[in-house]
């Protein structure tokens, strides 16, 4: 699938990504067509290959961590009908993890609120290939952090750069106990000898003040401290990235091109 027309594929890729209402947590990846996960899963990955493309998505509950990683070769072995001119060749990984999370504040004796700061970092690298059209990739992610149940639905998108931080807060009375809904998307593609390589850093974090205690529905998130919110570049995995639902537009063509094989 990953030499499908880029329309299809990111269609395709973004119609399968997300939590159903009923579930409480959940993983679910898809590389290039190749989709692993579901509802009610800790733990997901993928991978999708041929001789022009390259594609892996990862997610994992524990950490609330996800990865992504699209690419495509500068060298393709195309049709005879085809040339790098008018033909081309793309894929695309995205990853979805969502959990529930039920806080409970310190009840302290005291009767002003606590306040509980979290965030969501990404970092990563695109790079666009010679024969691409535009910047030859697309990188976004999207996340809810909150007590809206229905929140996974109505996430906050934003396109990806080379480091990203969101943060956020909420805030508790002493004693109170609070069911939180934590979704998490990311999503990159790359067409025509680009690749876009988020498999480094994106993860959920936060700074659970002391005395707090939490559970989780999967009974594995354990999310890393939010102090200080910089994403750490480690070398790249050649691996995994966040596409949103907006892709689409994203690709706009200033000339059609027929799809490689």
């Amino acid at each position: 699938m990953g030499s499908l027309p880029l329309a299809a594929a990111l269609v395709g890729g973004s119609a399968w990504g997300g939590p159903t209402p009923g579930t409480s947590f959940g993983v679910m990846v898809n590389a290039g067509g190749s989709m692993a996960g579901g509802e009610f899963q800790s733990v997901a990955s993928a991978q999708y290959q041929n001789r022009n493309v390259n594609s892996v998505a990862s997610g994992a509950s524990d950490s609330l961590s996800l990865h992504a990683y699209a690419w495509t070769s500068e060298q393709p072995s195309l049709p005879s009908y085809c040339t790098v001119y008018t033909c081309s060749w793309q894929t695309y990984a995205n990853v979805s993890v969502w959990d529930t999370i039920t806080v409970t504040a310190k009840a302290d004796g005291s009767e002003g609120p606590q306040t509980l700061r979290y965030g969501f970092i990404s970092d990563g690298s695109r790079h666009r290939g010679k024969w691409a059209y535009g910047s030859g990739t697309s990188a976004f992610g999207s996340y809810y952090f909150g007590t809206k149940p229905k929140g996974w639905f109505d996430t906050t998108q934003i396109p990806l750069t080379t480091y990203n931080g969101i943060k956020g807060e909420i805030t508790a009375r002493p004693g109170e106990t609070l069911t939180l809904y934590l979704y998490a998307f990311l999503g990159v593609s790359a067409q025509s000898g680009s690749w876009a390589d988020y498999g480094n850093t994106t993860k959920f974090l936060w700074d659970l003040p002391e005395g707090w205690t939490y559970t989780s529905a999967s009974g594995m998130f354990s999310a890393g401290a939010l102090t200080p919110l910089t994403p750490v570049p480690e070398p790249a995995t050649g691996v995994l990235c966040i596409a949103g639902i907006g892709l689409l537009g994203a690709w706009q063509r200033t000339r059609r091109r027929s799809p490689a094989a």
